[in-house]
């Protein structure tokens, strides 16, 4: 009997344990019916979550295609919304930092929710996070599909805000922000003035021609 005891307190340690190291090697994420908060961002429930390396137009940017300007940033909500359709989401965090809102990769089934908003034209890839993702050449042709077809916000031209936010900085952009902290460091340093030599200065006797000559 004592045997038996010691070989279920054994089993069961050993599935707690295996139980412990599947949730450790689990990377965080949500799960469920989102709503959509913004064309790349979900709710659910109390957790937000942003789609990792991609850009939708916010709330109140502007397209244009010909004559005609409309609030690309609901545009692009609502392509978000048709394209999950009251389907269930599952999305997994892509970076080790704990940011908020969470940055995730997020699935519909095996469809890459990224890919389809891309390929829809209602989002761009975000080279400030994405240059490095093995996902990201995929994501470029994504890109390159709408574009080439005209597809969403490609019909006409992208807001310049969003363009610049999912720009990559050049390297000359730090070079003039580096300039401008040291212009900056000059005009806010301390200066420091020798009262007695301004003293001796300003009492000394004015250069006269005989002085002059006698040097």
């Amino acid at each position: 009997m004592k045997k038996l005891i010691l070989v279920l307190m054994i089993a069961t340690g050993l599935a707690s344990l295996q139980a412990a190291q599947n949730t450790a090697s689990a990377a965080p994420g949500a799960a469920g019916f989102p709503d959509v908060l913004q064309g790349d961002k979900l709710r659910f429930g109390n957790m937000i979550v942003e789609l990792f390396g991609i850009r939708a137009p916010r709330p109140g940017m502007i397209c244009r295609a010909g004559s005609v300007e409309f609030q690309c940033g609901n545009a692009a909500m609502q392509a978000l919304d048709r394209i999950i359709d009251n389907y269930a989401i599952a999305c997994q965090q892509v970076s080790d930092v704990q940011l908020f809102p969470m940055l995730t990769e997020c699935h519909m089934g095996q469809s890459d929710i990224n890919r389809l908003l891309l390929r829809a034209g209602w989002a761009i890839v975000d080279m400030n996070s994405c240059d490095s993702n093995p996902s990201c050449q995929t994501y470029l042709s994504d890109q390159a599909h709408a574009r080439n077809n005209r597809n969403g916000m490609w019909m006409g031209d992208l807001p310049y805000e969003l363009v610049a936010l999912a720009a990559k900085p050049k390297r000359e952009d730090f070079s003039r922000n580096d300039e401008n902290t040291e212009t900056l460091r000059a005009i806010s340093s301390p200066f420091h003035v020798d009262l007695a030599s301004e003293h001796r200065r300003a009492n000394e006797p004015k250069p006269t021609l005989l002085s002059f000559l006698m040097q």
